[in-house]
Protein backbone atom coordinates (compact mmCIF):
# COMPACT_ATOMS: atom_id res chain seq x y z
CA UNK A 1 0.00 0.00 0.00
CA UNK A 2 3.02 2.43 0.20
CA UNK A 3 2.42 2.97 -3.45
CA UNK A 4 -0.83 4.37 -2.93
CA UNK A 5 0.24 6.20 0.19
CA UNK A 6 2.93 8.05 -1.55
CA UNK A 7 0.98 8.81 -4.60
CA UNK A 8 -1.68 11.01 -2.11
CA UNK A 9 1.38 13.71 -2.37
CA UNK A 10 0.39 14.50 -5.48
CA UNK A 11 -3.14 15.26 -4.42
CA UNK A 12 -2.48 17.27 -0.97
CA UNK A 13 -4.43 20.08 -1.84
CA UNK A 14 -7.61 18.04 -2.56
CA UNK A 15 -7.01 15.13 -0.20
CA UNK A 16 -5.35 15.40 3.50
CA UNK A 17 -3.44 12.32 4.65
CA UNK A 18 -2.26 12.13 8.56
CA UNK A 19 0.89 9.81 9.27
CA UNK A 20 0.11 8.09 12.91
CA UNK A 21 2.10 5.61 14.81
CA UNK A 22 0.21 3.14 15.07
CA UNK A 23 -2.85 1.47 12.94
CA UNK A 24 -5.55 1.53 16.16
CA UNK A 25 -5.39 5.50 16.62
CA UNK A 26 -5.78 5.61 12.63
CA UNK A 27 -8.92 3.35 13.10
CA UNK A 28 -10.23 5.26 15.53
CA UNK A 29 -9.79 8.15 14.38
CA UNK A 30 -11.51 7.52 10.72
CA UNK A 31 -14.26 6.98 13.02
CA UNK A 32 -14.66 9.66 14.45
CA UNK A 33 -14.23 11.46 11.34
CA UNK A 34 -17.52 9.50 10.00
CA UNK A 35 -19.36 9.74 12.78
CA UNK A 36 -18.87 13.72 12.75
CA UNK A 37 -18.36 14.44 9.10
CA UNK A 38 -20.92 11.97 7.35
CA UNK A 39 -18.23 11.30 4.81
CA UNK A 40 -16.22 8.53 4.97
CA UNK A 41 -12.78 8.28 7.49
CA UNK A 42 -10.15 6.65 5.54
CA UNK A 43 -7.12 4.31 6.54
CA UNK A 44 -4.75 2.96 4.64
CA UNK A 45 -2.67 0.19 5.65
CA UNK A 46 -0.13 -3.21 5.00
CA UNK A 47 -1.85 -6.17 5.14
CA UNK A 48 -1.82 -7.87 8.52
CA UNK A 49 -1.07 -4.48 10.18
CA UNK A 50 -4.82 -3.10 9.20
CA UNK A 51 -6.34 -5.48 11.35
CA UNK A 52 -4.92 -3.12 14.13
CA UNK A 53 -7.86 -1.34 13.42
CA UNK A 54 -10.51 -3.21 14.27
CA UNK A 55 -11.51 -1.39 17.42
CA UNK A 56 -12.53 1.64 15.42
CA UNK A 57 -14.30 -0.27 13.07
CA UNK A 58 -16.57 -1.88 15.15
CA UNK A 59 -17.36 1.22 16.59
CA UNK A 60 -18.10 2.11 13.09
CA UNK A 61 -19.97 -1.15 12.22
CA UNK A 62 -22.37 -0.68 15.45
CA UNK A 63 -23.08 3.44 15.42
CA UNK A 64 -23.39 3.49 11.84
CA UNK A 65 -20.43 5.61 10.46
CA UNK A 66 -19.16 5.59 7.28
CA UNK A 67 -15.42 4.33 6.95
CA UNK A 68 -12.92 2.85 4.23
CA UNK A 69 -10.88 0.53 4.91
CA UNK A 70 -7.56 -0.16 2.66
CA UNK A 71 -4.61 -2.81 2.91
CA UNK A 72 -2.75 -5.51 0.71
CA UNK A 73 -2.88 -8.99 1.04
CA UNK A 74 0.90 -9.13 1.26
CA UNK A 75 0.86 -12.28 -1.19
CA UNK A 76 3.25 -11.24 -3.91
CA UNK A 77 1.63 -13.10 -6.45
CA UNK A 78 2.30 -15.27 -8.75
CA UNK A 79 3.49 -17.17 -5.24
CA UNK A 80 1.04 -16.70 -3.09
CA UNK A 81 1.51 -19.61 -1.68
CA UNK A 82 5.00 -18.82 -0.57
CA UNK A 83 4.49 -15.17 0.14
CA UNK A 84 5.63 -13.71 4.26
CA UNK A 85 4.26 -15.38 6.65
CA UNK A 86 1.88 -12.62 7.12
CA UNK A 87 0.13 -12.86 3.35
CA UNK A 88 -3.89 -12.72 4.27
CA UNK A 89 -4.89 -14.29 0.90
CA UNK A 90 -6.07 -16.98 2.42
CA UNK A 91 -4.56 -19.68 0.84
CA UNK A 92 -2.26 -22.63 2.22
CA UNK A 93 -0.40 -21.18 5.15
CA UNK A 94 -1.88 -17.80 5.29
CA UNK A 95 -4.06 -16.36 7.58
CA UNK A 96 -7.65 -15.37 6.00
CA UNK A 97 -7.79 -11.84 5.89
CA UNK A 98 -11.62 -11.27 3.55
CA UNK A 99 -12.64 -13.51 6.52
CA UNK A 100 -11.55 -11.45 9.51
CA UNK A 101 -12.77 -7.45 7.74
CA UNK A 102 -15.70 -9.55 6.93
CA UNK A 103 -17.15 -9.98 10.36
CA UNK A 104 -16.58 -6.18 11.57
CA UNK A 105 -17.71 -4.35 7.98
CA UNK A 106 -20.86 -4.06 6.08
CA UNK A 107 -18.53 -5.49 3.21
CA UNK A 108 -15.69 -6.38 1.97
CA UNK A 109 -13.94 -7.01 -0.92
CA UNK A 110 -10.76 -8.41 -2.37
CA UNK A 111 -9.40 -6.44 -6.14
CA UNK A 112 -7.61 -9.08 -8.33
CA UNK A 113 -6.51 -6.63 -10.68
CA UNK A 114 -6.20 -2.87 -11.71
CA UNK A 115 -9.83 -1.97 -13.33
CA UNK A 116 -11.19 -4.28 -10.45
CA UNK A 117 -9.35 -2.08 -7.78
CA UNK A 118 -10.72 1.20 -9.36
CA UNK A 119 -14.47 -0.68 -9.33
CA UNK A 120 -13.91 -2.10 -5.99
CA UNK A 121 -13.03 1.18 -4.37
CA UNK A 122 -15.81 3.05 -5.47
CA UNK A 123 -18.30 0.58 -4.64
CA UNK A 124 -17.13 0.53 -1.32
CA UNK A 125 -17.23 4.26 -0.76
CA UNK A 126 -21.42 3.76 -2.19
CA UNK A 127 -21.26 0.93 0.18
CA UNK A 128 -20.12 2.93 3.53
CA UNK A 129 -22.26 6.02 2.55
CA UNK A 130 -25.47 4.26 1.34
CA UNK A 131 -28.46 2.78 3.42
CA UNK A 132 -26.81 1.91 7.14
CA UNK A 133 -23.82 3.78 7.02
CA UNK A 134 -20.56 1.77 8.09
CA UNK A 135 -17.33 0.75 7.77
CA UNK A 136 -15.97 -1.01 4.15
CA UNK A 137 -12.70 -3.05 3.54
CA UNK A 138 -10.72 -3.41 0.30
CA UNK A 139 -8.28 -5.79 0.46
CA UNK A 140 -5.65 -5.59 -2.41
CA UNK A 141 -3.89 -8.25 -4.81
CA UNK A 142 -0.31 -7.90 -5.15
CA UNK A 143 -1.63 -8.32 -9.05
CA UNK A 144 -3.87 -5.24 -8.70
CA UNK A 145 -1.51 -3.43 -7.37
CA UNK A 146 1.05 -3.67 -10.07
CA UNK A 147 -1.50 -3.64 -13.15
CA UNK A 148 -2.43 -0.64 -15.16
CA UNK A 149 -5.20 0.65 -16.16
CA UNK A 150 -5.82 2.24 -19.47
CA UNK A 151 -8.15 1.98 -23.03
CA UNK A 152 -8.17 -1.71 -22.71
CA UNK A 153 -9.06 -2.22 -19.45
CA UNK A 154 -11.05 1.12 -18.11
CA UNK A 155 -13.87 -0.47 -15.75
CA UNK A 156 -17.59 0.10 -15.84
CA UNK A 157 -17.95 2.82 -13.41
CA UNK A 158 -21.35 4.24 -12.07
CA UNK A 159 -22.82 7.96 -12.25
CA UNK A 160 -22.38 9.52 -8.94
CA UNK A 161 -26.33 10.07 -8.28
CA UNK A 162 -26.55 6.62 -7.74
CA UNK A 163 -24.10 6.70 -4.85
CA UNK A 164 -25.95 9.28 -3.04
CA UNK A 165 -27.83 7.74 -0.08
CA UNK A 166 -31.78 7.68 -1.12
CA UNK A 167 -34.36 10.01 0.35
CA UNK A 168 -35.76 9.31 3.57
CA UNK A 169 -39.24 7.37 3.56
CA UNK A 170 -42.28 9.67 4.50
CA UNK A 171 -44.06 8.71 7.29
CA UNK A 172 -47.81 8.00 7.24
CA UNK A 173 -49.62 11.44 7.55
CA UNK A 174 -52.23 10.50 9.91
CA UNK A 175 -49.71 8.92 12.32
CA UNK A 176 -48.00 12.39 11.94
CA UNK A 177 -51.14 14.00 12.86
CA UNK A 178 -52.06 11.86 15.51
CA UNK A 179 -48.29 11.99 17.16
CA UNK A 180 -48.34 15.88 17.22
CA UNK A 181 -51.80 15.77 18.81
CA UNK A 182 -51.04 13.83 21.36
CA UNK A 183 -47.43 15.31 22.46
CA UNK A 184 -49.51 19.17 22.30
CA UNK A 185 -51.54 17.82 25.01
CA UNK A 186 -49.24 16.49 27.09
CA UNK A 187 -48.33 18.09 29.94
CA UNK A 188 -44.58 16.79 30.60
CA UNK A 189 -43.29 15.07 27.36
CA UNK A 190 -39.85 13.51 27.21
CA UNK A 191 -37.72 12.69 23.76
CA UNK A 192 -36.36 9.61 23.63
CA UNK A 193 -33.46 10.20 20.79
CA UNK A 194 -31.67 7.17 19.37
CA UNK A 195 -28.32 6.63 16.89
CA UNK A 196 -30.62 7.76 14.22
CA UNK A 197 -31.07 11.72 14.93
CA UNK A 198 -27.47 11.53 14.75
CA UNK A 199 -26.88 9.39 11.07
CA UNK A 200 -29.59 11.75 9.87
CA UNK A 201 -27.99 14.65 11.37
CA UNK A 202 -30.69 16.12 12.29
CA UNK A 203 -29.68 17.84 15.36
CA UNK A 204 -31.41 21.30 14.64
CA UNK A 205 -34.77 19.65 13.62
CA UNK A 206 -34.55 17.34 17.05
CA UNK A 207 -33.97 20.83 19.26
CA UNK A 208 -36.75 22.36 17.43
CA UNK A 209 -39.11 20.32 18.27
CA UNK A 210 -37.53 19.79 22.08
CA UNK A 211 -38.03 24.15 22.38
CA UNK A 212 -41.43 23.66 20.71
CA UNK A 213 -42.87 20.86 22.92
CA UNK A 214 -40.67 21.98 26.16
CA UNK A 215 -39.55 18.55 26.13
CA UNK A 216 -36.54 16.99 27.95
CA UNK A 217 -34.57 14.72 25.45
CA UNK A 218 -33.18 11.17 26.26
CA UNK A 219 -30.88 8.80 24.63
CA UNK A 220 -32.64 5.09 24.98
CA UNK A 221 -30.73 4.58 28.08
CA UNK A 222 -32.44 7.12 30.09
CA UNK A 223 -29.14 9.98 29.94
CA UNK A 224 -29.65 13.34 28.89
CA UNK A 225 -25.62 13.79 28.71
CA UNK A 226 -25.46 12.48 24.79
CA UNK A 227 -27.91 15.23 23.03
CA UNK A 228 -27.31 18.22 25.75
CA UNK A 229 -24.16 19.28 24.58
CA UNK A 230 -25.03 18.66 21.13
CA UNK A 231 -27.74 21.10 21.36
CA UNK A 232 -26.30 23.59 23.23
CA UNK A 233 -24.22 24.04 20.16
CA UNK A 234 -26.03 24.09 17.60
CA UNK A 235 -26.47 27.81 16.39
CA UNK A 236 -30.61 27.51 15.63
CA UNK A 237 -32.31 29.86 18.26
CA UNK A 238 -34.69 26.81 18.98
CA UNK A 239 -31.32 24.84 19.58
CA UNK A 240 -30.41 27.25 22.09
CA UNK A 241 -33.43 27.44 23.93
CA UNK A 242 -33.72 23.92 23.91
CA UNK A 243 -34.31 22.68 27.57
CA UNK A 244 -31.26 20.85 28.69
CA UNK A 245 -31.75 20.18 32.16
CA UNK A 246 -34.55 17.52 33.46
CA UNK A 247 -34.52 15.90 36.75
CA UNK A 248 -34.42 11.99 36.02
CA UNK A 249 -37.97 11.94 37.90
CA UNK A 250 -39.14 13.20 35.53
CA UNK A 251 -38.34 10.62 32.82
CA UNK A 252 -40.66 8.58 35.41
CA UNK A 253 -43.33 10.89 35.60
CA UNK A 254 -43.71 11.83 32.52
CA UNK A 255 -46.99 11.94 30.91
CA UNK A 256 -46.06 11.21 27.54
CA UNK A 257 -42.77 9.50 26.08
CA UNK A 258 -41.54 10.07 22.30
CA UNK A 259 -39.21 7.53 20.94
CA UNK A 260 -37.14 8.89 17.74
CA UNK A 261 -35.79 5.09 16.88
CA UNK A 262 -31.92 4.24 15.67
Amino acid sequence: MGAVFNALYDHRETMRSVLVREEARAGVMAEVYGRLTGRPGVVIAQGAFLANVTLGAIEGYLSSSPMLLMGDLSDHAPYSAHSPYQSGAGEYGTWDAKGLFSAITKQTMVAYNGAHAVQCTELAIKHAMSGQRGPVAVLYHSQSLRGRVGPETRPQLYGLDSYLPPAAPQADDGAVREAARVLAAAERPVIIAGNGVRVSQAYEALATLAANLGAAVRDPGGRDETWSKRLRQSESQAARSAPADFDSTGCRAAQCVMDVPG
